[in-house]
């Protein structure tokens, strides 16, 4: 608001913004970077009447002087402001023509198919209409804005910087709880869109006695009445012009001549509060225009003309005599487009709502409701809420359409207010069963990501009101999303079973109920393309694919689309061709898993759907990409480019989701692991996408090992495998599981536990034979050969070693190729074998280096290092080993630097002059009788010194000769009498 003078006409001379330089100044930099191409989202807050909108609306006028565009988008308390509100408003008043695109349908959301596609659309509109002209947008009063607004500003704020537009937004500072969307908004966007906030103060006394300078008083009296103001003010602008409005009519502020005077202001009293101050004006102006007055207020911030004077009952020229004489009042401002008319500020409105008796109020409402439900398009919004404000019946129909509306629009949060609020009132009225049946599934709809067992609770209510009802179409979309949601929440087994019903269900409908299942057109299609993504995704493969043939979407599709078949027709086929992408990526066929993928991609991006598409993309990322083609870097990371982008447009409605997840399998095989540990825990904790949480620690988990914390990973393993090496597969994401499954066993071979080992690696066995997966079939067999070598089988353990490089071969795999060729470079190291070795050993370092993946490159390296260790080869040994050591010191990679340290010392040890050792024992003699006396077993100490158990065998043998000895306790006495231990 204009300070003071600004407000009414004759009250004071003083024009313009006072006191407020500091704010002016920081709002021009940000208006000229706009215009020179830099935008940028400023946060303009403060208390009621402290000026907000008055510093906004001057930079707005500063802007048009440059041949700027300003759009202005309010917000309104005391009424439902609807979906989008704010922009939609905005928008109405931008400039059409000279190619700009028309602005998008928010109110229902018309030609965008997802809420992304629906703010794709703004943001576009906005880059093009901010091409022609630099632009100005002004979204007034955000504490009363509705969710889908505040969602809306989130995503437009992250692309600002590139365009010359500011986007001022101003809101209450003390409307803002804890709970307040807005409140919890503030600082994201200060984060994601480096959103500046200005705080607005209030005036302090030097403001105060430059809002009195106009007056041209004496100096005594100009101080006396900036102390005056100080005092009952508290520096609030809007405060101090109502009070000179007060002096001015009471006589005690007059004009004397060409100047001021100022009388006595002990004698007017002090108002106690701002209401009285505004009753006293609004009363001066009789008693038929305060009549009027409130009708306007109950109406809202905005009387529309011909609304107000139906509910006022009154004819124009009365009306028109009223808004001349409250406009020179400071109490009304005529809207840009003459129709009606706007209060001055929002406090002025909320005075005269209060000073209305509730009886009158009511009556008001109704009659307000009435005349905006005959205009020609309604607001159900508004409609709805003078309604319910009236306590009229007819306030459940306009919220149900309301409600519509908001979910057309993608406003789903708003959408599920005013059901509930519907079917509250329903319910009280005592509606049938049938129409409460459908509000509970609507609902569930809407809040089925936010909140899915609540959104299972009211399908269950509302499975049994529609089969009261006898509606058979409404009964089997409970069922099926009913089953969608108990899979999101873990109860997988009974989900599908829920899910697979509701399929049968709509394929026994007939015609003409099919047209009445519930969600829509898009929901009529066969939705099994939901029941194939996830039988896919819990490792039903074989069923996957059959209820894909089911449904007339089995490969290969037609290069001229999609595949026939009521598959084709519904919203689920791109889950469909998702779960197809799984399915044939986890048995072994990334070619098909490819075609799959990426069909399904196309199909997103055809529907707008921007989350899914980041989904599939990141999927295909980590189940094709990273398994079958580590090695073709620019492949992988494209893909999460692509999901990230996606991820970032349809992160609106998802405010703790970071879209550069998409990096992160890529973060772990090429090092980033400290970024990669943030964005896995992130997704990992508790509040977060429930389906991401699985993938994030089954990442999460090996990484906690390799980094030394196996506390960690062990609570991620618990976690998703509750009944451990027990747990059945089928319950959990099954590829997820394996890799848990195989990490348990090392985490209990590096904890000298070769029982638990074994019994988790046949828990993975089990899970691989009950799916027919092919993906994990390497690992696993790594998993084996690490088990008997840790037993003290080599030959075993070289077995399973070559087991797996033939998995990983066919179809190929790199990085399990690159595993099993080390594992058995280190076999052959241990069995002196020197050429075979060498042989795997390059093979890996060569993979290693192809794929990027720098963590193998340093184990692959310590292997290389141990074994010219071993043939004597010492320059070579400490080349590798300080090679190594480069790599996995940034990362962090305690237990492999502990392997580091161990080779270091064995070659430290071998570089001092050899040592006289007693009873004429060797260094390589002494070295396993050392660890033979601290408790270890032959297999044991071959493992530490990378040896065969048979060559530690015949040197013990060898030390119980020379000791004369022939027990190990013998041979442990020995060594500690001859500090050998």
């Amino acid at each position: 608001m204009r300070d003071a003078a600004d407000i009414g006409t004759d009250a004071s001379p003083a024009t313009g913004l006072v006191g407020r330089e500091r704010e002016l100044a920081a709002l021009r930099a940000w208006l000229a970077a706009a215009l020179a191409g830099q935008g940028r989202l400023v946060l303009v807050g403060g208390e009621a009447g402290i000026g907000k909108t008055a510093l906004a609306e001057d930079v707005c006028r500063e802007a048009e002087a440059h041949g700027a565009v300003d759009l202005v988008g309010r917000c309104y308390d005391l009424s439902e402001t609807p979906p989008y509100g704010p922009w939609a408003e905005a928008f109405a008043r931008a400039p059409r023509g000279d190619g700009v695109p028309p602005p998008p349908d928010l109110a229902g959301g018309t030609g965008a198919a997802s809420q992304a596609a629906l703010f794709a659309q703004v943001r576009d509109h906005l880059a093009a209409l901010s091409t022609t002209r630099p632009m100005v947008l002004l979204l007034d009063d955000l504490h009363w804005a509705d969710s889908g607004s505040l969602d809306l500003l989130r995503v437009l704020a992250r692309h600002l910087a590139d365009l010359p537009l500011l986007l001022l937004a101003t809101y209450r500072v003390d409307e803002l709880t804890r709970r307040h969307p807005l409140y919890q908004l503030l600082p994201l966007l200060v984060r994601e869109a480096r959103a500046a906030r200005l705080d607005v103060h209030a005036l302090d006394e030097a403001g105060l006695r430059a809002l009195v300078a106009g007056y041209a008083l004496p100096p005594a009296d100009a101080d006396r009445l900036a102390g005056y103001l100080h005092g009952r003010s508290e520096g609030n602008p809007f405060f101090a012009g109502e009070l000179l409005r007060a002096l001015a009519e009471a006589g005690a502020l007059r004009r004397d001549g060409a100047g001021w005077a100022l009388g006595d202001l002990a004698a007017v009293g002090v108002p106690p509060l701002l209401r009285p101050v505004l009753d006293a004006r609004v009363d001066r102006l009789g008693e038929d225009t305060r009549d009027l007055l409130a009708t306007a207020a109950v109406i809202g911030q905005e009387a529309p003309l011909a609304v107000w004077r139906a509910v006022a009952g009154a004819d124009e020229e009365a009306l028109l005599a009223v808004i001349e004489r409250a406009a020179a009042a400071g109490l009304l401002i005529e809207t840009p487009d003459g129709a009606g008319v706007r209060f001055a500020h929002a406090l002025v409105r909320e005075a005269l709502y209060e000073g209305t008796s509730g009886l009158r109020r009511r009556a008001l409402h109704r009659r307000a409701g009435e005349a905006l439900a005959a205009l020609a398009a309604p607001d159900p919004d508004a409609v709805a809420y003078h309604f319910r404000r009236a306590g009229d019946d007819r306030a459940a129909d306009w919220l149900l359409r309301a409600g519509e509306r908001a979910r057309a629009a993608y406003a789903l949060l708003a959408a599920a207010d005013r059901f509930e609020a519907a079917l509250a009132l329903l319910e009280a009225r005592g509606a049938d069963a049938g129409e409460r049946a459908r509000l509970r599934f609507h609902l569930a709809m809407l809040r089925r990501y936010a909140d899915p067992r609540r959104g299972i609770a009211a399908l269950v209510d509302a499975g049994r009101l529609a089969v009261e009802a006898g509606d058979r179409a409404l009964a089997g979309g409970c069922q099926l999303l009913g089953g969608l949601l108990r899979c999101f929440v873990g109860d997988v087994r009974r989900g599908l079973g829920e899910l697979a019903a509701g399929c049968d269900a709509l394929d026994a409908l007939a015609p003409a109920d099919r047209e009445r299942w519930p969600g829509g057109a898009a929901a009529r299609g066969d939705p099994r393309g939901t029941l194939v993504l996830w039988l896919a995704i819990t490792g039903r493969y074989a069923a996957a694919l059959a209820q894909a043939e089911r449904a007339g979407a089995g490969w290969p599709v037609p290069a001229s689309g999609r595949p026939p078949g009521r598959f084709a027709e519904g919203s689920g086929y791109g889950d469909g061709l998702q779960g197809l992408g799984l399915a044939h990526a986890a048995l072994g066929r990334p070619d098909e898993a490819r075609r799959a993928y990426a069909a399904a991609r196309a199909e997103y991006r055809a529907v707008g759907h921007a989350m899914n598409l980041g989904d599939t993309t990141w999927l295909e990322l980590a189940q094709v990409a990273v398994p079958y083609r580590a090695d073709d870097l620019a492949e992988r990371r494209a893909l999460a480019a692509e999901a990230e982008e996606a991820w970032r447009r349809a992160s609106g409605a998802l405010a703790d989701f970071p879209p550069r997840l998409a990096w992160l399998p890529l973060l772990l095989v090429e090092g980033g692991w400290a970024e990669a540990r943030g964005l896995a825990e992130a997704a990992a904790a508790p509040g977060g996408r429930a389906n991401w949480r699985h993938f994030a620690r089954s990442l999460l988990a090996p990484l906690a090992r390799e980094l030394g914390d196996p506390g960690l990973a062990w609570r991620l393993v618990r976690e998703h495998l509750p009944a451990g090496h027990a747990t059945a597969p089928g319950d959990t994401p099954l590829l997820n599981g394996l890799e848990l499954l195989r990490l348990a066993a090392a985490l209990a071979l590096d904890a000298r536990d070769p029982a638990t080992a074994r019994a988790w690696l046949a828990a993975h066995d089990r899970w691989l034979a009950w799916s027919g997966a092919v993906l994990g079939r390497a690992e696993g067999a790594l998993g084996w050969a690490a088990y008997h070598r840790a037993a003290g089988d080599p030959a075993a353990a070289r077995e399973r070693a070559a087991a797996a490089l033939a998995h990983a071969s066919e179809p190929r795999q790199p990085l399990a190729l690159l595993a099993a060729h080390r594992a058995l470079g280190e076999l052959a190291t241990a069995a002196g074998d020197r050429d075979e070795a060498t042989e795997h050993l390059d093979a890996a370092l060569a993979l290693a280096d192809a794929c990027a993946a720098v963590y193998e490159r340093a184990l692959t390296l310590l292997a290389l290092a141990e074994l010219r260790a071993a043939t004597g080869e010492r320059a070579a040994a400490d080349a590798a080993l300080a090679e190594a050591r480069a790599i996995l010191e940034p990362l962090e990679a305690r237990p492999a630097l502990a392997r580091a340290d161990a080779l270091a010392a064995r070659l430290a040890a071998s570089a001092a002059p050899p040592a006289a050792y007693p009873a004429g024992l060797s260094a390589r003699e002494v070295e396993v009788l050392r660890l033979v006396a601290q408790g270890l077993t032959d297999a044991q100490v071959a493992e530490r010194l990378f040896l065969s158990p048979r060559t530690v065998g015949q040197h013990l043998r060898s030390v119980y000769t020379k000791l004369g000895v022939s027990s190990r306790l013998a041979a442990t006495r020995f060594a500690l009498d001859h500090g050998l231990a």
